[in-house]
């Protein structure tokens, strides 16, 4: 079980689907849901602050509408300014190779796609959570 997750999506009516998605699989002990990049910079910058207070794992949304970059962007910055060690992931109603490729340069460890059925593929993602904790599991995409 994964002790606490972060979703950063801009839908708050998915932060519902997610989160119950999560509480029927019995994926996490804690989940946050956050939708904006500004209230993530702000979590993000306690993280340095205050280590303890970094989730486990991050979802991020690749484009969070209103924001000055996206999910891929807001992955770069947790990796690169507040220090790595999270496992983290996109999750986008996107399935781009491109984006994927864009993604996978930064850090971002696998690709969920969302649907209407997003517990198949969070239940596979759980059951590969370890190999992402050890960074030993190669990048995939649930589809």
């Amino acid at each position: 079980m994964i002790k606490t997750i972060l979703l950063v999506d801009d839908e708050r009516l998915f932060h519902l689907v997610f989160e119950e998605a999560c509480s029927l699989l019995d994926i996490a002990l804690n989940l946050e849901s956050i939708d904006s990049v500004d209230k993530a910079e702000a979590l993000f910058q306690a993280w340095v602050e205050n280590p303890a207070s970094r989730p486990e794992c991050v979802f991020v949304d690749l484009n969070i509408i209103g924001s000055a970059y996206d999910g891929i962007e807001l992955v770069r910055k947790i990796n690169e300014d507040y220090g790595n060690g999270v496992v983290i992931g996109i999750i986008s109603s996107s399935a781009d190779p491109t984006e994927q490729r864009r993604a996978q340069n930064v850090g971002v460890q696998f690709w969920i796609v969302k649907t209407d059925e997003i517990e198949p593929r969070l239940e596979q993602f759980r059951n590969d959570y370890e190999g992402y904790r050890l960074k030993t599991a190669p990048f995939r995409v649930y589809k």
